[in-house]
């Protein structure tokens, strides 16, 4: 099962058994990637949205907020060292497939089946190119650009007949331009820049070997070959006094295990709260919600929010982002617990009257302790993260 937004899909592809004699190139680590460059900046401007995994080998990474972002940010570390070498190595096995037909420079107007195809110079497309599958889910589509290749204004790719988003692939041996609210699909493997301009939509990935990526209020993501079992119609966080409430409804759901919800105080690095178990198969929508208690423990003025979506198979996939500030309601308190973590007995000091309580992180009670005690053993609580509520404070207690 897929999570996903009713105007975005995220998900990873997998990459089938072709039947025309030819193979869709290994990706490796690039799979994930919907843009990627081995050597150039990535840059943004206006309000984009990114389903799936984004970075650079070697260049600038900039204009991007937390929640455009729905996968991981890979600049210049391990991750994009294999991804860089892949996409150069997929770059590769494109070129060495044997050309079956050689079309012209203008694509706009026509319709393709399943081949190899290649131009012999620069390219463009105006109105829109079908792919034409003739009822094969798993054909297969190369097209070859030698030199650049530039989309006209509300231009698009249309598939048809089991043509899948996860079979087409071009080789573009130059710059790649995507119109102003143009829709283009499939696995784009450049020698050049990719410029992805004003309401643009590209669902595949962008993936370079050599060139700078750069957005304009666009969308990126990488569609599944089959429907998308789960829809997340809304995913919203609000402050309540010293906690964050967050709030997902769904419209249908299949083989849904459950929901685990993760905050970040950068935006970047996130870790588990929790889990909330989702329903299975149905075709009714179901609401949730999720209470962070303690949002005053986050050293940033802003903590960002997303949910974890795991499959009865173990398949994952994350929803957008949601940050919240956090207001002055949500200010440190006098409650002190000494030590923490720990694994054996806690204390505390406080300046509220009252019994104390201890509660896992979704709110459940595990114990409460008498007014005038202000000490609490440990030793059979399991491991974990805690809650220790006195009053109006409370804090989090880490137990190993």
């Amino acid at each position: 099962m897929k999570l996903r937004l009713l105007l975005s899909a995220a998900a990873l592809l997998i990459l089938p058994q072709v039947g025309f004699g030819q193979a869709p190139p290994p990706l490796g680590a690039a799979a994930s990637f919907v843009l990627f460059t081995a050597v150039g900046a990535v840059n943004n401007s206006g309000p984009t949205l990114i389903n799936g995994d984004i970075g650079t080998n070697a260049g600038a990474f900039t204009g991007f907020l937390p929640e455009m972002l729905t996968g991981q940010t890979q600049v210049q570390n391990s991750a994009s060292v294999q991804a860089a070498a892949d996409v150069r190595a997929a770059y590769s096995a494109l070129s060495a497939v044997t050309c079956g037909i050689t079309i012209g420079v203008n694509l706009g107007g026509q319709t393709l089946t399943p081949n190899t195809y290649c131009t012999g110079a620069a390219a463009t497309l105006n109105g829109t190119l079908t792919l034409d599958g003739q009822g094969d889910p798993n054909s297969l589509f190369i097209l070859n650009i030698d030199g650049a290749l530039a989309t006209g204004t509300a231009a698009s790719v249309v598939l048809i007949n089991g043509a899948a988003v996860s079979n087409v692939y071009w080789r573009i041996t130059g710059r790649f331009d995507l119109g102003e609210n143009a829709l283009f699909r499939g696995t784009i493997l450049s020698d050049g820049a990719i410029n992805l301009m004003t309401g643009s939509r590209l669902i595949g990935r962008g993936l370079s070997q050599a060139g700078a990526i750069s957005l304009a209020t666009s969308t990126v993501s990488i569609q599944p070959a089959g429907p998308l079992p789960v829809e997340l119609t809304a995913f919203s966080v609000a402050q309540q006094s010293r906690a964050a409430l967050l709030r997902w409804t769904t419209a249908s759901e299949k083989n849904s295990n459950y929901f685990e919800v993760q905050s970040s105080s950068d935006g970047h690095v996130f870790a588990p709260l929790g889990r909330v178990p989702g329903h299975g198969t149905s075709s009714v929508g179901y609401a949730y919600t999720w209470t962070d208690l303690d949002i005053a423990h986050y050293p940033a003025a802003i903590v960002y929010y997303r949910l974890r979506q795991v499959d009865t198979d173990g398949t994952a996939t994350f929803s957008p982002v949601r940050a919240l500030a956090v207001g002055s309601s949500a200010a440190p308190n006098a409650l002190v617990l000494f030590p923490n973590p720990t694994h054996g007995r806690v204390q505390w000091t406080t300046s509220t009257d009252g019994p104390a309580e201890l509660l896992d992180l979704s709110g459940r009670s595990i114990c409460t302790v008498p007014v005038g005690i202000l000490a609490l053993d440990l030793t059979s609580i399991p491991a974990g993260v805690y809650i220790l509520r006195c009053g109006r404070e409370s804090t989090r207690l880490t137990i190993y």
